[in-house]
């Protein structure tokens, strides 16, 4: 169900003036600019017939950068409602002979977000971004929050991701669970007691996106997941151990 957009926001830049790259400079150049314009994104959502502007903080949730030829440098910036994460974007400062700036953009609403940018319409999934399931074999939410957060990292334990990046042939890579959330959130409005949002990476470029959230139902709560990926230029598969 879930789909990645990627937004190319500036074209190629001009190729950079020193022949030995300063990996500082670039990264403090690239949060600044991923920081400018996830500032001028504007992420609503359809609650009660009306479009609701979601929240952001100011800060990344996770900053991370890739050396594979090109260099990669990116900010992962989440947008909330009521608590709850309904999208996600990496801006991502790419630096090789030339230099871009794109935005691989991810819906976790069970709703449909709309990013706009310079007043423009920019995205608008057709569909919802997950469909949470139960988590099979899973304990009930404990009653603390950091009881909830020692279970919320052995479920998130329990799965694994492989990516296959290979376009002639095949190039599958087991990625890397970060063992921490990088965004816990609790919901009252939208029946989430607690929330993780877990990262599978390449180094420490989170490719794919795990969802668990313990949600309120007529018997007590129960945890339920959902995948995203973030990451449109190879083949994921989410696996649960």
């Amino acid at each position: 169900m879930n789909a990645l957009a990627l937004l190319f926001l500036f074209g190629p830049g001009q190729p950079p003036k020193d022949p030995a790259p300063d990996a500082k400079a670039e990264a403090e150049e690239s949060g600044a600019v991923a920081k400018k314009l996830a500032g001028e994104f504007v992420v609503e959502i359809e609650k009660g017939g009306k479009k609701v502007k979601l929240e952001r903080d100011a800060e990344p949730v996770l900053r991370w950068s890739n050396h594979l030829g090109r260099r990669f440098y990116g900010d992962v910036f989440v947008w909330t409602y009521k608590g709850r994460p309904e999208a996600v974007a990496s801006v991502n400062n790419v630096f090789g002979q030339k230099r871009v700036t794109e935005a691989e953009l991810v819906s976790l609403s069970t709703g449909r977000p709309l990013l706009t940018h310079n007043e423009k319409l920019v995205w608008g999934p057709a569909e919802p971004g997950v469909e949470l399931k139960p988590l099979p074999g899973a304990p009930k939410p404990a009653a603390t929050a950091a009881a909830r957060l020692t279970q919320m990292r052995a479920l998130a334990a329990q799965f694994a991701v492989a990516a296959d990046y290979g376009i002639d042939k095949e190039q599958k890579e087991d990625l890397r669970l970060m063992a921490t959330p990088i965004f816990r959130y609790q919901s009252a409005e939208q029946d989430v007691a607690d929330g993780g949002l877990f990262a599978f990476t390449k180094g420490t470029d989170p490719d794919a996106l795990l969802v668990i959230e313990a949600r309120q139902k007529k018997d007590g709560a129960e945890w339920q997941y959902a995948f995203a990926r973030l990451n449109g230029w190879c083949v994921l598969r989410g696996t649960h151990r």
